[in-house]
């Protein structure tokens, strides 16, 4: 499995994309550094885009991924939890533990369908998005991670 964290716009939206199969434990080590980020993002609220549409296999045992892969739902300063995939299972357990944790939270099956919903939401990030094309590979910063 291969998980990559990084700002997508600096310092207003999470960009986290997984990749083929993914542990408790390494989902665990991602929800930490999503939090690190948000945590360290600007107020009023931190954007999350999770890009799920490479990811074969997760676990499924809501009880273990709630508790210990949902800490980044926490985050006094998430905004908007934005998940893009195709899977229904990846789409009904983002669901349920969104429900759980009371976050705001779509849906959808690209990434550019993502984007404009949050465009929306968030004027804010108009600016920003606008001068930031869609397809362009997402910031990289010193709190980057990239597993593989």
């Amino acid at each position: 499995m291969a998980y990559n964290i990084s700002w997508y716009i600096p310092k207003r939206v999470v960009h986290a994309t997984f990749m083929g199969e993914i542990t408790l434990s390494e989902a665990e080590t991602a929800s930490e550094l999503t939090a690190q980020l948000i945590g360290d993002g600007d107020p009023p609220m931190v954007h999350l885009i999770a890009d799920t549409t490479r990811l074969e296999r997760f676990p499924t045992n809501l009880n273990l991924l709630n508790r210990s892969a949902s800490k980044h739902l926490w985050q006094p300063k998430l905004g908007w939890t934005i998940v893009i995939s195709t899977n229904s299972t990846t789409r009904f357990i983002s669901g349920i533990i969104t429900q759980v944790a009371r976050v705001r939270f779509r849906m959808f099956p690209t990434l550019e369908d993502g984007m404009a919903f949050l465009a929306d939401q968030d004027s804010s990030l108009n600016p920003l998005i606008n001068n930031k094309a869609l397809h362009a590979a997402p910031v990289n910063s010193p709190e980057s991670q990239i597993v593989a």
